[in-house]
């Protein structure tokens, strides 16, 4: 992920170079080509049917990714919209763990190791995946973002978990440092900044339906080892595959797709039409 204390004082970082350097550090470089790994998880499969409606297939088009460690979605937009993709981060385990999953698919494109106020140049697409939340001013990365779009035909794509409703009780009962890193965003938030950066087409909604597959065991895990190890593989594992499959069957079969701020996993902000931009 992308942060800026040094170079932009009226935001704050929840995090650092350093807590993302080991994150990263426990994870390999692979090949996302495939895209199995949308198809098999509905949260995914779900946002895939979404921003298909939502973007158009433009070989060529200039595409950055803020936050792009993993590279994952950098594949997907390359291999699913012919995009040319750029990504940025600031943890250089990341950018180096993002190079290596586009050099293992075969797609060109560029790994930015630096700070996301220093970026410069426009972008056709300007997306993030789990960002703005670390940040004390989400709107403040948002309006960064906001310069970085082509004049008056950019989209910018924002992708965050959802800490309200069901998934927010749960993470406050059972893994109360998420909002140590994390900043509560609602659907309103979304749509009053993307508003007041002048765009006058913004859809925001949620999706992942009722999948628990980020169910944070961790408290669970700590203090009841014996317990967790029970009960992950006894209820939460089958739980997670069950509603899964049922869920994507659902979308494929009878179009049916349940989601809500109320339950579901993640929110998504997608703005265009930038007035002034």
């Amino acid at each position: 992920m992308t942060t800026a204390r040094t170079t932009q004082s009226a935001v704050e970082d929840l995090t650092s170079p350093a807590y993302w350097d080991g994150v990263w550090q426990k994870k390999d470089g692979r090949s996302w080509a495939d895209l199995t790994w949308m198809r098999g998880n509905y949260p995914w499969f779900a946002l895939d049917r979404l921003l298909r409606r939502s973007l158009t297939a433009r070989p060529g088009a200039r595409f950055l990714e803020v936050g792009c460690a993993s590279g994952k979605w950098l594949t997907y937009f390359h291999r699913t919209f012919g995009y040319a993709v750029t990504g940025c981060d600031y943890s250089a385990t990341g950018c180096e763990i993002a190079q290596q999953s586009l050099d293992a698919a075969g797609i060109r494109g560029a790994v930015l190791n630096q700070d996301l106020f220093t970026l410069a140049g426009t972008w056709d697409v300007v997306f993030s995946a789990g960002l703005i939340e670390h940040f004390d001013r989400p709107e403040t990365v948002l309006a960064k973002f906001a310069t970085l779009l082509q004049p008056d035909t950019g989209t910018l794509v924002t992708l965050v978990p959802n800490l309200g409703g069901l998934s927010g009780l749960y993470h406050r009962r059972l893994k109360p440092e998420t909002f140590e890193t994390h900043r509560l965003i609602t659907p309103e938030h979304l749509i009053g900044w993307h508003r007041d950066l002048g765009f006058r087409q913004v859809a925001v909604g949620a999706f992942g339906s009722i999948v628990p597959a980020r169910f944070p065991r961790d408290k669970v895990r700590r203090a009841h080892p014996g317990l967790n190890r029970l009960l992950w593989p006894l209820f939460l594992r089958p739980a997670t595959a069950v509603t899964n499959r049922l869920c994507i069957m659902a979308s494929r079969r009878l179009g049916l797709q349940v989601e809500s701020p109320r339950f579901s996993p993640y929110l998504f902000a997608i703005a265009r039409d930038r007035r002034g931009g």
